[in-house]
């Protein structure tokens, strides 16, 4: 497995914007889950581009040091939650 400063630079070799670290990408995916909370007020482009920080959590924990991963996991579980309470399935 990987080390985070590795994963962010392998993720951005595959086409992402830059090297995110795991902080980033957490940080992006609460903010993003707290607009929700809050009653989301930007358009469906500006929040399918949000969502990508959760797909970047996605990747990098397929490639990320397991020690990285327990650091992490639980506090994205929360956010996971959260964000499962705040919004509604898209059944189409």
């Amino acid at each position: 497995m990987a080390t985070e400063t590795e994963v962010g630079e392998r993720l951005r070799q595959r086409g992402w914007r830059t090297a995110f670290t795991v902080a980033e990408r957490v940080n992006a995916w609460a903010a993003l889950v707290s607009s929700i909370e809050r009653g989301y007020g930007d358009d469906v482009c500006e929040y399918t581009n949000g969502l990508y920080c959760r797909n970047w959590l996605h990747e990098a924990w397929l490639l990320l040091d397991e020690h990285v991963v327990q650091l992490w996991t639980s506090w994205i579980k929360a956010l996971d939650a959260r964000y499962k309470a705040a919004t509604l399935a898209d059944h189409d």
